[in-house]
């Protein structure tokens, strides 16, 4: 009796682990590259996000992932602006991923609120969608209003300004 009871517990299991899974978030993985500047200054970032299905990865997702990575990664400038075919690195905002951790409430309400969108432009007619095994690759080219983000996040006490100093 008590086999019975632990083998419906394990297949139990298996089965609310397998329910997870189909509630995992839809965008598997996000990479950004910068594509040079565009108008006003402002870097132009392809957006490129995995996902089991094309149609789930929408517009607000796009610039968020552009917003994150602008904010906590970084990005790599490799247009054939740059000077002898060569890259240019562009560091975080925020300096380090840490500040993401420090501020956990103050960027939750910042990207669920829709708020991070307001720093982001898209390109029109630049999506594209490729397949790669079993899942899509939707890339997007966005603008992203750097110098606004930064005040915004000066003002907010969230990252040192500039005009501080060392």
């Amino acid at each position: 009796m008590k086999k019975l009871i632990l083998l419906l517990f394990c297949f139990m299991l298996c089965q609310a682990s397998s329910y997870a899974k189909d509630k995992a978030p839809e965008v598997q993985a996000v990479s950004v590259f910068g594509e040079g500047v565009g108008n006003g200054g402002r870097p132009l970032i392809v957006v490129t996000c995995s996902a089991k299905k094309a149609d789930k990865v929408t517009a607000a997702e796009i610039c968020n992932s552009a917003v994150r990575a602008v904010l906590f990664k970084g990005w790599v400038d490799k247009s054939k602006s740059s000077s002898f075919d060569s890259s240019v690195n562009h560091p975080a905002i925020a300096g380090n991923p840490d500040v993401e951790i420090q501020h956990t409430d103050y960027f939750n309400d910042f990207f669920i609120s829709g708020e991070a969108a307001k720093y982001v432009d898209i390109v029109e007619d630049t999506r594209k969608v490729t397949k790669s095994g079993k899942v899509y690759l939707v890339s997007q080219t966005v603008s992203v209003n750097v110098p606004a983000l930064r005040s915004k996040l000066e003002r907010d006490n969230i990252i040192k300004s500039l005009k501080s100093g060392w």
